[in-house]
C-alpha cells in the first residue's frame, strides 16, 4: 500500500510523538563553550509534556576539546531553578556529522548518551518517558524551556548541530516550540 506524505507524517505522530527541531545546524561553537559552562535553551515547553525522545544531532564534526553535555529544565510558571535532567555525556571530543548526544531518560544521574557512529543511534529512551511541567488546579499551564549546558572544553568554530524532541502532551494545551 501507499500512503499519502500527510497520512505517513500523521502515523509517526501518533506512534513516536510530535516533533520539534531547532533551527537547523544554529548550535555552533558559542554554544558547545564547555569551558564558560555555556547554557543554550532549545526548547519552550507550555504545560504538561511526556518526552519521547531528546538529542542533538551534529550536522558539523566536533573537533579534539573533551566538551561534554547535559540536558536541563527551567520553569518561569511558576518560579522553578534549572533542573538537570541527566548527568553529563562523555566527551564529544571528534564526534563526527551526524553523530548524536541523546537524553536516556530513567534516572537523573543518567549520563547522557553519544552515539556509537555517525548516522546510527543505538541508544534511546526505551520507554522512559520523562514528564515536564504541569498544569494547576485551575487549568493554568507551567512554562520553562528545555536546554543544554556544555561544561568542561569549548569546541571550535566548525562544530554544528541541531537540537530535536518528540513529544506528547499531557495536559489541556500543552505544547512545545523551538527556542532557537
Amino acid at each position: 500500500m501507499n500512503y499519502n506524505r500527510s497520512t505517513i507524517d500523521r502515523i509517526g505522530d501518533l506512534i513516536n510523538g510530535l516533533h520539534v527541531e531547532t533551527t537547523g545546524g544554529i548550535l555552533v561553537a558559542a554554544n558547545f563553550a564547555g569551558a564558560a559552562n555555556t547554557q543554550t535553551e532549545l526548547f519552550n515547553i507550555y504545560g504538561r509534556i511526556g518526552i519521547m525522545e531528546l538529542f542533538i544531532e551534529l550536522t558539523a564534526a566536533a573537533d579534539a576539546n573533551a566538551t561534554q553535555v547535559l540536558f536541563n529544565c527551567t520553569f518561569t510558571t511558576p518560579v522553578i531553578a534549572v533542573n538537570a535532567m541527566c548527568a553529563k555525556c562523555a566527551s564529544i571530543a571528534n564526534l563526527g556529522a551526524y553523530g548524536r548526544i541523546v537524553y536516556p531518560g530513567g534516572a537523573v544521574a543518567t549520563a547522557a548518551i553519544i552515539t556509537d557512529s555517525a548516522g546510527l543511534t543505538d541508544v534511546e529512551m526505551a520507554g522512559k518517558k520523562a514528564i515536564l511541567g504541569g498544569c494547576s488546579a485551575a487549568g493554568v499551564n507551567t512554562v520553562g524551556t528545555i536546554g543544554m549546558l556544555a561544561s568542561d572544553a569549548t569546541q571550535a568554530a566548525t562544530i554544528a548541530a541541531t537540537g530535536h524532541i518528540f513529544y506528547v502532551p499531557m495536559s489541556p494545551g500543552a505544547y512545545v516550540t523551538a527556542a532557537l
